[in-house]
């Protein structure tokens, strides 16, 4: 009995420490006395997601040079970081992959900053986890940040959003290097995340 209960001890640790990483980054914010630990992120992700990787979280950056020997969503962060790091030594122009399009140097930043075990394997909830840690860096899930501020540093993390203010309204962060470009326009944008606290 006491091994038995050891064992399902340990199980339901380990299940709940696995949750609990997979749990999204969202600070919590005080409002009217009450404290929110989320925003409505649902239509921005799939916005992006839609624009960024049509093809779904199994994408993969049409200037990849090789393919890998299977399904991104089946292999593990570690497994996708080795590919990545072999595309570019084959010259790539994007290393990037999966719905949110990661490249290496994001992907390989997210996992050593935040402690994220490389065994995770890259599936779309993964994938999801990781993105919210880019859009709470910008700050996506903090009422105080203001819209057009928020949209141009996610223009700055992903290259199909446009930036909705200066001289470059309407292009790609990164259209001067002749690859990327917008995919919708600043109104859509900002109408989307003018929505974020709606319920």
């Amino acid at each position: 009995m006491t091994n038995w209960l050891q064992y399902a001890g340990s199980t339901l640790t380990g299940l709940l420490a696995l949750c609990l990483a997979l749990m999204p980054p969202f600070p919590a914010h005080a409002r009217d006395g009450q404290t929110s630990f989320a925003a409505n992120d649902v239509e921005f992700l799939n916005l992006m997601g839609n624009l960024e990787g049509p093809r779904g979280f199994g994408t993969i950056s049409d200037f990849a040079p090789a393919l890998p020997d299977r399904p991104l969503t089946e292999m593990t962060l570690a497994e996708v970081l080795d590919y990545q790091r072999e595309i570019r030594a084959l010259g790539t122009i994007s290393s990037a992959v999966g719905r949110y399009q990661f490249i290496y140097l994001t992907l390989r930043d997210l996992v050593e900053t935040h402690g994220i075990s490389d065994s995770l394997v890259f599936d779309g909830e993964v994938q999801t986890y990781l993105a919210r840690f880019l859009m709470h860096q910008c700050g996506f899930f903090d009422h105080a940040t203001p819209n057009v501020q928020l949209a141009n540093c996610l223009a700055g993390v992903w290259a199909a959003l446009p930036l909705v203010s200066g001289p470059e309204r309407g292009q790609s962060a990164y259209a001067a290097d002749g690859v990327n470009k917008a995919f919708t326009t600043p109104e859509t944008v900002l109408d989307v995340l003018g929505r974020r606290f709606e319920w």
